[in-house]
């Protein structure tokens, strides 16, 4: 079951006021089907979605949906890409610019530069195989965070059953997290961690 309304309440599809659920929906799986499309290069019609996770991730200006096993390696420019998806989940038009991405060799290290809302960074991401490395990840949206004044969130969903190698950050003000909580049952990783520390005291 889709609860659009409360997703939209939470801050989701903010450009698509003018769209009613209906319209959002459709608009939502037309833009699927085309992208599918051109990734497969035949006509494609994907399955429409049925859950609030999948039409979630379909906002990339408010949630940040990847897989941390994603191919990082010299010759795919991982960590560009990464930062484009970052710039996009941030709301904001060229927050993250001037990227440049540098490998010593195949297997690191790493060193990325670029600006965050026009003041240089820069950063030596771990090597780990395909894998993205998560700590420069949450610190490039904290830098964003600073800028926007909305916090990132790692969501586990509802019953903690996002909790993998998939991750899931949500751009969120207080009362959007809480409506989240509330209606839909989406847990977050922090609230997750203080339970497993009061259980450690018991």
């Amino acid at each position: 079951m889709i609860n659009l309304d409360t997703l939209r309440q939470a801050g989701f599809f903010k450009e698509y006021t003018h769209l009613n659920n209906d319209e959002l929906l459709e608009m939502i799986h037309q833009r699927r089907r085309q992208s599918s499309s051109q990734l497969l290069g035949y006509e494609y019609e994907p399955e429409r979605s049925k859950d609030d996770h999948s039409i979630a991730i379909e906002d990339t200006r408010k949630m940040l949906y990847m897989d941390l096993e994603a191919d990082v390696c010299m010759e795919n420019n991982s960590y560009t890409e990464l930062l484009k998806i970052c710039n996009d989940v941030s709301g904001m038009d060229d927050t993250i610019t001037d990227i440049k991405e540098h490998w010593e060799s195949p297997t690191g290290p790493i060193y990325i530069s670029y600006k965050i809302n026009g003041e240089e960074r820069s950063f030596a991401p771990i090597y780990a195989d395909d894998w993205i490395d998560q700590n420069f990840l949450e610190h490039v949206l904290s830098e964003i965070a600073a800028v926007t004044q909305d916090a990132f969130y790692l969501c586990l969903g509802p019953n903690e059953e996002w909790f993998g190698q998939d991750v899931n950050y949500i751009r969120l003000k207080p009362h959007e997290r809480k409506i989240l909580e509330e209606r839909l049952h989406w847990k977050f990783f922090d609230d997750f961690l203080k339970e497993m520390m009061q259980e450690q005291v018991k």
